[in-house]
């Protein structure tokens, strides 16, 4: 699984390793902020229970311009809660899962100058996803939390519009693709929508 990762990583990297030796000096950094919302994909599927699949979730980011329409940047974004409870034999069972996630991302955009720009995204993250179980027959319960990683790869777009020289408005789709442990919780694939402020220096 993790060969197959690293292989559809090869593009990306041959992409950085290929910018001219000068671009760090190209443009000023940025840093951002988004907020927005988390979609777990087939989550609620099949399950005939209370099952809410949406969380709010963040991110912060800092990157550079490498050119005028390619950037790289590197971001922390924080899940909140999906959901699910109902009853298996009689016994009543909640689940709740959050995840946390680094990730490392080439961004590319056009049109090269103006206010707007709309920015195709591909790279890399490392997650971390946080378990809790609780089940209760109404006399006795039992919680058991437990927590899992991995590396997933991420694409997705986004459009940004400058206000001024120092503030870009952004706004992103994030498509987190095969999150979890195919072997043990499984995968799922997360969309997030998110939007923002930026701030160039």
């Amino acid at each position: 699984m993790h060969s197959k990762k690293l292989v559809m990583a090869l593009p990306l990297l041959a992409i950085v390793m290929s910018a001219p030796a000068n671009a760090a000096n190209h443009q000023a950094g940025y840093v951002g902020f988004t907020a927005g919302q988390a979609t777990v994909d087939d989550l609620c599927d099949g399950i005939d229970a209370s099952c809410d699949d949406d969380a709010v979730s963040f991110r912060i980011h800092g990157g550079t311009e490498l050119t005028d329409f390619a950037s790289l940047e590197v971001g922390y974004r924080y899940m909140d809660d999906v959901e699910a409870s109902g009853f298996i034999s009689g016994v009543a069972v909640a689940a709740a899962v959050n995840g946390h996630f680094v990730d490392t991302t080439l961004q590319l955009g056009l049109p090269e100058s103006g206010p707007f720009k709309v920015f195709s995204k591909a790279g890399l993250m490392l997650w971390r996803l946080n378990y809790e179980v609780e089940a209760s027959n109404g006399f006795l319960s039992i919680s058991e939390s437990d927590d899992d990683s991995g590396v997933a790869f991420r694409t997705g777009l986004g459009m940004s519009y400058q206000v001024s020289e120092q503030l870009r408005l952004r706004a992103d789709w994030d498509f987190l693709v095969n999150v979890g442990d195919e072997d043990e919780t499984g995968e799922a694939d997360i969309s997030v929508f998110s939007i923002g402020p930026e701030f160039r220096f």
